[in-house]
């Protein structure tokens, strides 16, 4: 599928297929819904999602309605999130990277929303996946010592 939005091209064919998830209801199902996610060679990710008539993909058209095929652009964050929902840890960390494991220091975390540059990123996941350190830890440690740094 190829598609153009606001001026930028989606196309699934050049894209990187980062995991897929479905409802469960399968054939002629009206119900039926399916979703790939998407990253593109510039590192923007989009969703494709397809479903029948009584899904989140159905269209109206008047008295009836009707199935569709969508192509969604997503920010990082978007696809975090549903791929978090979606998708097999293995799946995950393949793409966002190993992630924290879950303690009592998470009320003194925030999720914030960040644009790096994607060698940056890249250099991030290899570093999380040989040393087994979350990404989240190697960002804290490289902020605090760029702020301690900076007020020497």
């Amino acid at each position: 599928m190829r598609k153009v939005i606001n001026g930028r091209t989606y196309n699934t064919e050049t894209s990187k297929k980062i995991g897929s998830w479905d409802n469960g209801v399968y054939g002629n199902d009206l119900r039926s819904c399916e979703e790939d996610l998407y990253k593109n060679t510039k590192g923007a990710y989009f969703l494709v999602g397809e479903g029948g008539p009584l899904s989140k993909y159905s269209v109206s058209h008047g008295n009836s309605t009707s199935g569709r095929r969508e192509l969604i652009p997503m920010t990082v964050t978007e696809a975090q999130e549903w791929s978090e929902e979606r998708l097999m840890v293995e799946e995950y960390e393949a793409e966002f990277g190993v992630q924290e494991e879950a303690s009592s220091d998470l009320t003194t975390r925030e999720r914030v929303g960040l644009t790096l540059d994607i060698e940056i990123m890249a250099r991030l996941r290899k570093h999380s996946a040989e040393t087994g350190i979350p990404m989240a830890r190697t960002v804290d440690k490289a902020i605090t010592a760029l702020l301690d740094s900076l007020n020497q």
